[in-house]
């Protein structure tokens, strides 16, 4: 039977939402100008498609081990300390960037030195930033029911995408001051985010009820639970694709369209992926929050309409088309963060939220380990390459999310929700 929490704590916990939504979007405003900033300047501090990938590459093996570490820490130390800590990191890691690449385009680092603080840098954001997911999954767990999960999840999702709108519109009105600018500034936002959250982000009832409990039950949740072990497939799957298609869009716009100029490149790379981020930001944070649909159903969707959104940009005859696939990509992406984190999150129990959290955004990390080498290889072959691969892939993943059982539900999951 559900309990309903006193009206101050829902009071509480609605201010919280938002609040942890405002830090999700702080972190997707810098990872975007990652892309649209960072890629396409690869190639004017001298490093080549390959080496530009397989630096992130390295770099982002962290992250493969502090996600679960800081999703396992959220549910110790609780959910507001690992956020908090997540965002102070955020500001660093992505000021840390923007001097690297100041100092390649300087001429003061040279391909290996570049190569190696590329990696520092990158290393150093994933292994503290890598925290802000899994805390965040954690706390919209701890503060919704089992009825509102997937609604509470794709509030993270949009708020993830309104970031992935800013960024760009942060780079390119900030970008009259300079190009790494933007960079900076996104440094400085998030560095403001950490702060507000320390000061305004309660930590949710069920989170310090946990905390007080004498004989509190220690997960033992593993990577290869067969609980988690479908979502994990799957986060894996659209991440490495998402990611590879992240790494070869600038060189794509490039080489398909005949676009030279590199801030018309930024610029249709930008509004690229604007398309898709406003997509997701409409379908999760207005539609998704006025209708209810279950985890499952969303699941069973995110495949489809990626597939479709992949082979409409391998086959685009003009940018406009560009556009629309990644329009297609936004509604794969509206589906798959409540389908799958909400059905993981309805398939463990309370007290394994925050490491189920950690090993569900380690999945996605496989995307950012594999993704830009991957994506660079396919596109050595064939500009198209990397879309047509993974839309073929989707289609087997569509398949496949109609064999994944339905969660079970636990008798404590609506608690303090």
């Amino acid at each position: 039977m559900n309990q309903p929490a006193p009206p101050d704590i829902a009071a509480t916990y609605g201010r919280g939402k938002y609040l942890l939504a405002g830090g999700v979007m702080i972190f997707a405003i810098g990872q975007s100008l990652l892309f649209i900033i960072v890629a396409p300047m690869a190639r004017s501090i001298g490093l080549s498609e390959m080496q530009f990938g397989v630096a992130f590459s390295v770099a982002n093996l962290s992250l493969v081990f502090a996600a679960p570490f800081w999703g396992r820490k959220s549910d110790v130390l609780g959910r507001k300390p690992v956020f908090v800590i997540g965002l102070f990191g955020s500001a660093i890691g992505t000021a840390l960037m923007a001097y690297t690449l100041h100092l390649g385009l300087e001429g003061v680092l040279t391909t290996t030195g570049l190569l190696a603080m590329i990696i520092v840098s990158r290393a150093f954001y994933g292994l503290t930033a890598s925290s802000i997911y899994p805390s965040a999954s954690a706390y919209m767990a701890d503060v919704t029911s089992w009825q509102n999960r997937a609604k509470g999840m794709a509030l993270i999702g949009s708020a993830n995408s309104l970031g992935s709108i800013l960024g760009p519109a942060i780079g390119g009105g900030l970008a009259f001051l300079g190009a790494l600018f933007p960079m900076y500034a996104a440094a400085a936002i998030s560095l403001a985010g950490a702060i507000i959250a320390l000061f305004w982000l309660a930590e949710p009832e069920r989170s310090k009820a946990r905390k007080k409990q004498k004989d509190k039950p220690k997960s033992t949740l593993k990577m290869t639970d067969p609980r988690l072990r479908p979502y994990m497939i799957m986060w894996a799957t659209f991440f490495v694709i998402f990611i590879s298609l992240n790494f070869v869009t600038s060189f794509y716009i490039q080489d398909k369209f005949g676009i030279a100029d590199m801030t018309s490149v930024m610029r249709i790379a930008s509004l690229a992926l604007a398309s898709m981020a406003v997509i997701i930001t409409l379908i999760q944070g207005v539609l998704f929050q006025i209708i209810t649909l279950s985890p499952r159903i969303l699941l069973r969707l995110a495949g489809p309409a990626f597939a479709i959104g992949l082979f409409t940009m391998a086959f685009a005859p003009s940018v406009p088309y560009l556009m629309i696939g990644f329009g297609m990509l936004g509604v794969a992406l509206s589906c798959a963060t409540p389908g799958i984190n909400g059905s993981a999150s309805l398939s463990v129990a309370p007290h394994e939220q925050g490491v189920a959290a950690g090993y569900l955004a380690a999945a996605n990390t496989s995307g950012a380990i594999l993704g830009p080498i991957i994506g660079t290889s396919l596109y050595k072959l064939q500009p198209n390459a990397p879309m047509l691969a993974g839309g073929v892939l989707m289609i087997i993943m569509s398949v496949y999310a109609f064999f994944i059982p339905e969660p079970q539900r636990h008798a404590d999951h609506d608690k303090h929700a």
